[in-house]
């Protein structure tokens, strides 16, 4: 990752790779099916007058249209580069526009195995899911009308209820990230099916379930430590950039605060362009800091899946000229992995 962020000394292109990755990960959490419903309450209606309740309806109904259309567009932003930010790690290529032209039609296979993979996982939780949303409701309507005879009962399924929640959620991470590092790859370099993307992944975590579970502890250990780093740098950040923007505001305000209305006006302005001036530096350095933390992350995947996948490791080792995805699927099974010597 230094060598390719840092190594040739260019902020402009450090600058785009780290972008590249950072909305690679960043817009791939912008997409839910659920998201725009979510925040769509039923308004009442028993005091307004149906011209202001059809008015409601109306605006809630287009606010989530727009929601779930900008949720696409991210959706397939995110995935589409995800792509680029695999053949730029991969291949050292640094020109975006080639590599982003590249994968359009892989791009499409990649969002039908995500979306595919979380109407699997909804269809898992639901069978637990909504009896116990029912459930609860009807706890909780005994429990208004003043029923203490379920509170046992109630505590202990709430518990337990819990505890499946956060197993599942552990499961569909897990789930996430087998896909994002090891079933990207064969789509991104020979176009495989989703069949046998999803076979691959699946031979692979049975035939090294160790190493695969050592990765996934180290992925977690060294995201969760890239965080933390990258928020104290963030942090530390504006507050040298801010610290000196803050006495010029207070410099400001003590000057022109009683000097008339065209003086408080200026002061305004004052405030608005030191302002934007600290989000601008803010967001360059979330972009640097995190892009370079997902560069990291996206080159450890590589490396590791570079050894049990002979394609990704002659590429890694002798990197040939830049090709198309091949359509023919390269045989891929249990018998080509090569464990790393001990």
């Amino acid at each position: 990752t230094r060598r390719l962020l840092l190594g040739p000394r260019n902020p402009q292109l450090f600058f785009k790779i780290a972008a590249v990755a950072f909305f690679a990960e960043m817009l791939s959490g912008s997409f839910s099916f659920s998201r725009p419903f979510n925040s769509a309450h039923t308004p009442a209606t028993g005091g307004g007058s149906p011209a202001i309740t059809a008015t409601v309806l109306s605006i809630i109904f287009v606010c989530a249209v727009i929601g779930l259309v900008l949720g696409l567009v991210f959706f397939y932003l995110s995935s589409r580069l995800q792509f680029s930010i695999f053949h730029i790690v991969l291949r050292s290529e640094t020109t975006v526009a080639p590599i982003w032209r590249r994968y359009g039609p892989a791009t499409w296979r990649w969002m039908g195995l995500k979306i595919l993979f979380f109407l699997c996982a909804f269809a898992c939780i639901a069978p637990i899911l909504v009896p116990g949303v029912f459930y609860f409701i009807h706890a909780i309507t005994l429990q208004s009308h003043g029923d203490n005879s379920h509170i046992v009962g109630f505590i202990l399924t709430a518990i337990f209820f819990v505890f499946l929640l956060v197993l599942f959620i552990l499961a569909l991470a897990v789930a996430t990230v087998l896909l994002r590092d090891f079933a990207l790859p064969s789509m991104a370099l020979e176009g495989t099916p989703l069949r046998e993307t999803v076979r691959r992944v699946i031979a692979l975590t049975r035939t090294e379930p160790g190493q695969v579970g050592l990765y996934l502890l180290l992925r977690f250990c060294l995201t969760t430590a890239g965080v933390f780093v990258s928020e104290i740098l963030i942090v530390v950040l504006g507050l040298i950039i801010g610290g000196p923007l803050a006495g010029l505001g207070f410099g400001l305000w003590a000057t022109l605060h009683t000097a008339g209305a065209a003086a408080r006006a200026g002061m305004i302005g004052g405030w608005v362009i030191p302002a934007l001036l600290l989000l601008a530096v803010l967001a360059i350095g979330v972009i640097s800091l995190f892009g370079y933390l997902f560069t990291f992350l996206q080159a450890y995947a590589i490396f590791f899946l570079g050894g049990r996948y002979p394609l990704m490791g002659q590429l890694l080792v002798e990197p040939p000229p830049p090709v198309l995805p091949s359509r023919a699927p390269q045989a891929w099974s249990p018998a080509l992995y090569t464990p790393p010597p001990v």
